[in-house]
């Protein structure tokens, strides 16, 4: 084990602005989840892994309403 090496990464990190760190994060983040052997991975780490991922994703402000959703209004059925 490094603990010299370990520690000066750490000290980089920390001098890092908090976009830079939290990119960094996001990036050590990524790296750890795609390292995981999926063969032995419980359901619920699956399951965390999904999340973890799906957080990554930029946040939409795009609402739908309750019509906008509804069968008749998406599928166009006037073919039957």
């Amino acid at each position: 084990m490094n603990v010299q090496l370990v520690n000066s990464l750490v000290e980089v990190v920390l001098n890092l602005s908090p976009e830079d760190q939290k990119l960094f994060q996001e990036k050590l983040s990524n790296r750890q989840i795609e390292a995981t052997p999926h063969k032995n991975t419980t359901s619920t780490e699956k399951a965390e892994q999904f999340r973890q991922w799906v957080a990554e994703f930029p946040k939409s402000n795009a609402n739908l309403s309750n019509g906008d959703i509804r069968r008749e209004n998406i599928y166009d059925d006037q073919g039957r």
